[in-house]
């Protein structure tokens, strides 16, 4: 093959007026997900080569790769550099700072306002043109949802702010009962809206806002305060659209025509949705952005590959090859610059392959041969064996179908000695991360992800990649990206933020890999070792898809030469027509369940390889497994048995892991790679075991007396090793074991099976008594008995076999962590067996706190704290998959008892209509026998509108009563340990409570469980005077019947009392006890003060009522020696 045709390649495209290549969005999610460039970005990525900058990212950029800049208001006011040019910006809230937005905007080259009379301010002080661009909606988020019911009359979902608006929310709230205020994001805010017969409106400055266009895009009628000259009616069309009002009177009005006339409803919904949807979506937002840009109505489209993609002599590469070689390969080697390069620095033979026909007549001028083919399809017979010192392969493997197949093409090219240098692109790059996670994987001209990539690499993919192809790595370069030097200057390099997803706990390498823009490689052919063949020995009673998926892995992650040998005992569920279909097997069919030795030594008997290895059926194998065992098993001409770590067995080989599902197992498997240590051990489990075919011939098969399974494979080690061979574990190879599969779908009593050849193991070798007995200890089950009657149930098939099966999941536990490995531990250690899930959100730990819960089974979530309880609790509640949540705190715990009657609970009759159940948190007291009982709604439904509200003493019993639903009583009950607290921490966390408070009453001024949280914040420090202050208020704005109205009096009579007003406390202890004559916490801080006013008689009369009277049960926090001792003591 020669050099191709030369043809002409086009000249670069730089931006100008009539095509926009590649556009750099700059806004920042980080704070709030729901900001308009979120839309933004989704729409134009759809119209253009799209790259979402964030700020810190823009001083590092390259502004010459980007044809437009779009800066979209997020609020913020962070510096934009003057190379961001070409810039378009889009001012949204021009009515809450003009100014602001002058300042911030008003260096754009094209202008463009959401608010129409924002527009014009901006375009009159500014002295140029200003475009109004208003806001819309995106039909694939703002959508109908089916099937959800109409519970609610109205919907309002936003920011409880401005007078008005707070005016007119709480007047139909009154009103409409049924209605539902508050704040939703993304499919909970469409959730909310197709709950509801109508959804409202009122802006805070007549300005047009998002929900304008996104309760019209829920097919839902839209009531909204009439907007006066801000360009409302030049986008709806009142009642054909939407309804406005002007007054209370015109609100109240249409309120009654929408809930009496179903067609108006109806046509209202219909018309305004076919509107939003065809004439004001995010995609026809940007497209006339773009379109005004460009002055012209072309659309925008991405176009070929630049002359400057193929014209790179990529220096970084070329550092990684030696200097001593001469014969070079470089493949892909697009316009031929790389080796054009290192032929003015050393004296070299350059051979290029390149697949494109112009960039190879390019490169044919500059090298000294190259051959224009796609190195997939290239014979291998067409280059001599052993013909190159160094073969380059830069940014070629994600462009492939079947990189192996290119790598061990290449090896077999390769000098013995020679050296393979490779680069790739990091596809674990923050940026790709961060638009997956918003639903995004927008490919580009170049880069990351460059429209011809097929395959995906990261640092751990490239390196089992080089094993397989028989690789071994000796010089690696990590290329910065984006970000780079910000993590390498932070404190907390453990932890990676990626948008709004906060990943802790991290090693310092695999938080780097999260801001490498490439890996870069130099490798070496590995010295080849031929064990043989190996013979693999699969025994399977039924549990097709346990065996499909165990085949599956062995055949795509086994490189060396093996033989599959399958032996069936009577399955009937289809695995003897799969297993006569694999390819190449040798298959053994019995009639029936001859057990586990039988057919293993069926296998054996007709294997021909030169080493055996047992292999149980429930197993996944990963990358390098076999090799790995192999090389263990040749490590020394002793070792005689083999087995790896693994999840699910007994003994030394089990270890914790740190996957959660399959997905991440081959990765976990391959990072134990490093702890390449053998250790000698007297026991190897039988369900991945590897021997010489010499250990077999000298002690036998499998002792056939083990019934069914279990002991056969101690049997065997123990005969081994009394033959002179060793058994080691392979410390750098893992296999993941489901474990008990085929047990599970017998009729076989494990249990009975168990004793039985426990004590035929224990006759054999009575010699060795002591020894059998820790042997006989390892294969201790990891669930007890109790956790397996709640996990698992039996269900008999028609067969006449039973099934173990897990338990539909009841009841969830949804809890929140952050640094709390001292008290964690005896948490879960309380409540594991009483659940069927645990869920836990870490809000940043870098302590063994989330290790530790991965040892009880947690599904681990991170979240970024953002100084709101209910947002992290909520998010908590997202996977859970029971039918009950239960909450706790992580230094809380729940007794032997309290978790049977927990469990009995969940799995009880349900009254119609209860959400909830109250249970008491026992908080201990420094004083010994002492405790406060608080009560809290600790068990509710899991259903979507149920979450927990405020940011900090977060409740759901709000939702809950929103929902129409009601809560019971019962005697349940977790204790609180609490942690141990220095003053030094009890001042953190009391200016953290006020922090978190201020910020609370900042968003809902009014709202009363807000100030009785702050009130009692006060209260409990000695703040009096502003404590009576806000608890006034808080009375002000409650109902009676609020669950915080009598605490709230009880806390204000004790502010009233340290501030030596003794009858004002008096009096206003007198007010509440009218309200709640029974009340022991009232009645006992009355008696208190009749006391210090020397009324001894009203002081003893109100103590004796505390110590006799029984109560209804309400919601409290109650010191409990109030009803005991301290009421006795007194009196």
């Amino acid at each position: 093959m020669g050099p191709c045709d030369r043809v002409e390649v086009p000249t670069a495209v730089r931006w100008h007026p009539e095509a926009i290549m590649k556009v750099g969005l700059i806004f920042d999610n980080q704070h709030r997900p729901e900001t308009t460039g979120y839309y933004c970005r989704r729409a134009l990525g759809r119209l253009v080569d799209l790259e979402h900058l964030l700020p810190h990212e823009l001083d590092i950029i390259d502004p010459s790769i980007f044809d437009l800049f779009i800066l979209i208001d997020d609020g913020l006011d962070y510096v934009i550099p003057d190379h961001c040019r070409p810039r378009a910006a889009w001012a949204i809230d021009t009515h809450m700072d003009l100014t602001r937005c002058i300042k911030r905007f008003g260096d754009a080259d094209f202008l463009f306002a959401a608010q129409k009379n924002g527009a014009f301010d901006l375009q009159q002080r500014l002295g140029r043109p200003v475009e109004w661009l208003p806001l819309a909606c995106d039909p694939e988020i703002h959508r109908p949802i089916a099937g959800e019911l109409k519970g609610h009359d109205f919907v309002f979902v936003g920011h409880m702010v401005g007078h008005e608006r707070l005016r007119l929310l709480d007047s139909l709230r009154k009103r409409y009962p049924s209605s539902w205020f508050g704040q939703a994001l993304f499919d909970e805010m469409s959730r909310m809206y197709s709950r509801a017969h109508v959804g409202f409106n009122c802006s805070v400055a007549d300005d047009l806002n998002m929900r304008l266009f996104e309760i019209p895009a829920c097919r839902i009628p839209l009531l909204t305060n009439h907007i006066e000259g801000n360009g409302l009616e030049e986008i709806f069309e009142p009642e054909r659209h939407i309804l406005t009002f002007r007054t209370d009177n015109e609100l109240y009005a249409q309120i009654e025509r929408l809930l009496n006339d179903g067609a108006l409803v109806q046509r209202l919904a219909n018309a305004s949705y076919e509107h939003v949807v065809q004439n004001h979506t995010y995609h026809h937002r940007m497209t006339r952005l773009l379109n005004s840009v460009t002055t012209t109505r072309t659309s925008v489209v991405a176009r070929g590959k630049s002359h400057d993609y193929f014209e790179f002599d990529r220096p970084d590469v070329r550092s990684l090859i030696p200097l001593s070689a001469q014969r070079i390969l470089d493949v892909g080697c697009a316009g031929g610059r790389l080796g054009q390069a290192l032929k003015t620095e050393r004296r070299c033979h350059i051979t290029g392959i390149e697949a494109n026909p112009e960039a190879a007549q390019m490169a044919a001028t500059r090298l000294d041969h190259v051959i224009c083919d796609s190195i997939e399809s290239l014979p291998e017979s067409s280059i001599t064996q052993g013909s190159f010192d160094c073969i380059v392969l830069a940014d070629v493997l994600e462009h492939l179908r079947n990189p192996l197949t290119v790598l061990r093409k290449c090896r077999r090219w390769l000098a013995t000695d020679g050296s393979m240098v490779i680069s790739v692109p990091n596809s674990r790059h923050h940026s790709v991360i961060s638009g997956l996670i918003d639903g995004n994987w927008t490919y580009e001209r170049a880069g990351l992800l460059d429209d011809d990539h097929v395959r995906c690499f990261t640092r751990r993919e490239l390196e089992k990649l080089l094993y397989r192809a028989g690789f071994e790595i000796h010089d690696r370069v990590a290329i910065p990206g984006p970000g780079y030097e910000t993590w390498a200057q932070s404190e907390k390099q453990g932890t990676v933020r990626v948008g709004n997803l906060s990943i802790a706990g991290l090693s310092p390498r695999d938080a780097e890999e999260f801001f490498i823009y490439q890996h870069l490689v130099r490798s070496q052919p590995h010295p080849p070792r031929n064990y043989g063949l190996t013979s693999i020995v699969i025994a399977t009673f039924n549990q097709l898809w346990a065996t499909r998926q165990c085949v599956d892995s062995i055949l795509s992650r086994t490189d060396e030469e093996i033989e599959l040998i399958c032996v069936d005992n009577g399955s009937t569920d289809g695995t003897p027509g799969y297993l006569r279909s694999i390819p190449g097997a040798k298959v053994i069919l019995n009639p029936d369940n001859r057990g586990f030795a039988p057919a293993v030594n069926q296998g054996l008997q007709i294997a021909n390889g030169r080493q055996l290895l047992l292999l149980n059926n429930d197993c996944v194998v990963t990358t390098g497994w076999l090799g790995g065992l192999l090389e263990a098993l040749h490590d020394d001409p002793s070792n005689g048995l083999v087995g790896p770590l693994s999840n699910n067995v007994s003994g030394e080989q089990q270890i914790p892991i740190m996957y959660p599902d399959l997905t991440s197992l081959d990765g976990f498997a391959w990072d134990l790679r490093s702890n390449r240590q053998l250790t000698e051990t007297n026991r190897l489990v039988g369900f991945c075991l590897l021997f010489r075919r010499d250990v077999m011939d000298r002690i036998g098969l499998l002792d056939e007396q083990f019934e069914i399974g279990c002991f056969e494979d101690d049997d065997f080690c123990r005969r081994a090793q009394a033959a002179g061979y060793r058994a080691v574990i392979a410390n750098h190879v893992f296999v993941h074991h489901f474990g008990s599969v085929t047990f599970r779908g017998s009729n076989a009593d494990f249990a009975g099976i168990m004793a039985k050849n426990e004590q035929r193991y224990l006759s054999k070798w009575s010699s060795s008594s002591s020894q059998i007995q820790s042997d006989q200890n390892d294969h201790q089950r990891p669930l007890n008995p109790e956790e397996l009657v709640n996990r698992y149930s039996v269900r008999q098939l028609n067969d006449g076999s039973q099934l173990l099966q897990r338990k539909h999941v009841r009841l969830s536990l949804c809890m929140i962590v952050r640094d709390n490995e001292d008290t964690i531990e005896a948490c879960l250690e309380s409540v594991y067996p009483w659940v069927d899930e645990i869920i836990v959100v870490d809000t940043g730990s870098r302590d063994r706190t989330q290790e530790i819960c991965r040892r009880f089974g947690a599904r681990m979530y991170e979240f970024t704290w953002c100084d709101d309880f209910s947002a992290a609790r909520n998010v908590s509640l997202e996977p859970a998959r029971g039918e009950w949540v239960f909450w706790m705190d992580s230094d809380d715990v729940i007794s032997q008892e309290q978790g049977q009657r927990l469990r009995e609970l969940a799995y009880g009759h349900h009254a119609d209509g209860c959400l909830g159940y109250v249970a008491q948190v026992h908080c201990e007291s420094s004083e010994s026998g002492q405790m406060t009982v608080v009560d809290h709604v600790k068990v509710f439904r899991n259903l979507p509108g149920l979450r927990f509200e405020h940011r900090i003493h977060e409740q759901i019993l709000p939702a809950i009563r929103r929902a129409g639903g009601a809560v019971a009583f019962t005697d349940l009950f977790v204790t609180h340990k609490g942690s141990i607290q220095t003053p030094e921490v009890r001042q953190r966390k009391i200016e953290r409570d006020f922090r978190i408070l201020a910020l609370d009453l900042e968003a809902h001024p009014d709202h009363p469980f807000v100030l009785f949280n702050l009130g009692m914040t006060h209260e409990d420090v000695g703040n009096y005077a502003e404590a009576e202050k806000l608890l006034t208020r808080c009375l002000e704005a409650s109902a009676d019947g609020e669950s915080h109205v009598r605490k709230t009096y009880s806390l204000l009579v004790n502010s009233l009392k340290g501030q030596g007003r003794l009858q004002s406390a008096v009096e206003t202890a007198n007010q509440a006890l009218r309200k709640f004559p029974d009340d022991k916490e009232l009645l006992f801080r009355r008696s208190i003060l009749h006391l210090e006013l020397n009324q001894l008689d009203l002081a003893a009369r109100d103590m004796e009522q505390v110590i006799q009277e029984s109560i209804d049960r309400t919601f409290q926090s109650l010191d409990q020696g109030i009803t005991g001792h301290k009421a006795f003591h007194n009196l």
